[in-house]
């Protein structure tokens, strides 16, 4: 199996995935968005709402904002050497206290953790009126996106490489080529290319005179894309994915000796 990189940012990133098949691909994807762990407030201990919203919405809201930490520095709190009573190194504390007029926003989660912070500082979460007052503590936990939505990590997808084949001059090549919506293919004479920009939508095929075009995907080889909508990189969620998928394949392997 080979791996090249398309294109990489901090929060995405899109590679070329190799020499596999469509079930391979489609496991990756799956342990990269429900497997990884993630930090999220699980609870939160309201001291004073004056606001317009219940408790129970503005923990919500709390749950959803996406958390900054190391993966390294803490544990599931069910496997944690406190035996699951909240300590530094399974559980983080947010305090909010404000009064108003003010609009509380993300930023004003004060963690109990230096190393953990939220990850955008303008994420509204409720507005306060004259003298209305919002006092809470909120406790973060791992957790992965098969608990809860809140400890999902990344939105992840792959698609076919595409694989163009002409059967002969396009009579209409130029106009096949402007209409194509992702401006990836091009046609010169009886050859033509297509870029990793195809999603496979047949649009040239059907516009091509005569049906000299076909487009196929390449089920080997797939256009694999990870973006991160947490506080970890993209690259730290591929790393991750490839780790927990070796376990699983190592422990299905102990699995089916045991039966032998």
């Amino acid at each position: 199996m080979k791996v090249n990189i398309i294109d990489k940012t901090d929060k995405k990133i899109t590679f070329l995935l190799e020499d596999t098949n469509p079930q391979f691909a489609n496991a990756l994807r799956r342990i990269s968005m429900t497997e990884i762990p993630n930090l999220a407030v699980q609870t939160a201990d309201v001291s004073k709402n004056d606001t317009v919203l219940y408790d129970e919405i503005i923990a919500h809201r709390l749950a959803m904002i996406p958390l900054v930490f190391k993966q390294k520095d803490f544990e599931f709190k069910q496997t944690c050497k406190c035996e699951g009573k909240g300590c530094s190194q399974c559980e983080v504390v947010f305090a909010i206290n404000k009064k108003g007029p003010c609009t509380v926003y993300s930023k004003d989660m004060k963690s109990s953790n230096p190393d953990v912070s939220v990850l955008y500082d303008n994420i509204p979460i409720v507005e306060l009126k004259e003298d209305q007052v919002l006092k809470l503590e909120a406790m973060a936990n791992l957790g992965t996106g098969r608990d809860h939505a809140k400890f999902k990590v990344a939105i992840s997808s792959y698609r076919y490489y595409p694989i163009i084949k002409l059967l002969g001059d396009v009579k209409n090549a130029d106009e096949c080529m402007k209409l194509c919506p992702k401006s990836a293919l091009d046609i010169k004479g009886s050859k033509g290319n297509v870029t990793t920009d195809c999603d496979l939508c047949q649009e040239c095929v059907r516009l091509a005179q005569p049906n000299n075009i076909q487009i196929t995907g390449d089920n080997t080889k797939f256009i694999f894309t990870i973006e991160s909508i947490s506080g970890l990189s993209a690259e730290e969620i591929l790393t991750s994915a490839v780790k927990i998928f070796k376990e699983k394949a190592q422990e299905l392997v102990k699995d089916i000796q045991r039966i032998k």
